[in-house]
């Protein structure tokens, strides 16, 4: 296999991390991950319960829809997180306990198909 060819199928694809940074009200931050799924990384609001992490999620999924398709987002939380959880659970997203992944041994994952959150968000 040649160097380039590698890159191209290996690398190029998994090393660009994609974000909307907006100055008063927060940030999201994700990357493609294996599969055709995204990887939701950090998403912050700087003011609680305004809707801001919603508007940013589905800025996101607009993004997105420049280079589709995709199976899936997902990402990780802590297990005491509750408030993230409930954000990710009122989003559409599944949630399910992962043993030994964290420093502490536990998180959640929380999952949803990119096609069911579009029909959710976008359509």
């Amino acid at each position: 296999m040649q160097y380039n060819k590698f890159c191209e199928e290996y690398i190029n694809d998994f090393k660009n991390i994609n974000y909307i940074f907006k100055n008063d009200h927060g940030f999201i931050v994700w990357r493609l991950g294996t599969g055709k799924n995204i990887e939701l990384l950090h998403i912050k609001t700087f003011k609680k319960r305004q809707g801001i992490g919603k508007k940013l999620f589905i800025e996101m999924l607009k993004k997105l829809e420049i280079n589709k398709p995709y199976y899936s987002i997902f990402g990780f939380t802590r297990v005491d997180n509750i408030e993230a959880q409930n954000f990710y659970v009122a989003l559409g997203f599944n949630i399910e306990q992962v043993n030994g992944l964290y420093k502490d041994g536990k998180c959640k994952l929380f999952w949803q198909s990119y096609k069911k959150l579009k029909e959710l968000h976008l359509e």
